[in-house]
């Protein structure tokens, strides 16, 4: 079992290295995503780095992309910095993380070079999700299935030969979300639903309930890139709450 850690941001957790530390002595696999502004910050103060895959939110090519897509404060010179420590650990998988809407769809060619330059061990590609009432900028986001698959199958062409892994709106039910209160759920096409509270019992009994883990573990089988590339040789040729 993989647990991801995410957000919001994760790393405004205090403690958050050490649940990531208990999660991996249990033999489950670690996964931070973030968007990278805090981390070095967070590791001069102590952060006990357990995590075996760590995944940066990079949505734009330069800082006005980047921060038209994730807010005014977005930082994406601290986050290529971020990106590029783990780049340069050997034991620690890079993952790219990028959402992908009308609004940064032109940028996309650049921002897949950029990519490229930073050798990830994959590129993850997510279609902007309307989900939720938070949304507010739905309206200017917008993009179609039809037309994230083509943006995702050009960036990959431009990105080559890192990995890439597209995840459209209609996937998005391949993964379970554990929010704050320890409430298991898995996203659906009009809310969530909720399979248990993992404060309660155990995450593995929650996971054994579940009716479709085969579709949660076909979108994931990305994962399985990183499993079958070694980090070092990765680098050498060419290159929440948590979530489930």
């Amino acid at each position: 079992m993989v647990v991801t850690f995410c957000g919001g941001e994760p790393l405004v957790v205090r403690d958050i290295g050490g649940y990531a530390r208990r999660l991996a002595e249990s033999g489950k696999r670690t996964v931070l995503n973030t968007n990278g502004s805090l981390l070095r910050k967070r590791l001069h103060q102590g952060l006990d780095f357990a995590f075996d895959v760590v995944g940066f939110s990079i949505d734009g090519s330069t800082e006005f992309v980047h921060r038209a897509m994730r807010g005014e404060k977005a930082d994406l010179g601290e986050t290529l910095l971020a990106a590029q420590f783990v780049a340069d650990r050997p034991a620690t998988s890079l993952k790219i993380g990028s959402v992908v809407s009308a609004v940064n769809r032109d940028d996309l060619p650049s921002l897949a070079m950029l990519v490229a330059r930073l050798k990830p061990d994959i590129w993850r590609l997510y279609q902007y999700s309307v989900r939720g009432v938070q949304n507010s900028g739905q309206q200017r986001h917008l993009l179609s299935e039809a037309e994230f698959r083509g943006l995702a199958a050009d960036a990959a062409w431009r990105a080559a030969p890192v990995p890439t892994s597209p995840s459209s709106e209609t996937e998005t039910a391949g993964c379970l979300i554990i929010d704050p209160n320890g409430n298991v759920l898995q996203p659906t096409n009009v809310g969530y639903i909720t399979y248990g509270n993992c404060l309660h019992e155990p995450i593995d009994d929650i996971w054994a309930k579940i009716p479709s883990p085969v579709s949660i573990i076909e979108n994931k089988r990305w994962l399985s890139v990183l499993t079958n590339r070694p980090r070092e040789a990765v680098v050498a040729g060419q290159q929440t709450g948590g979530r489930l």
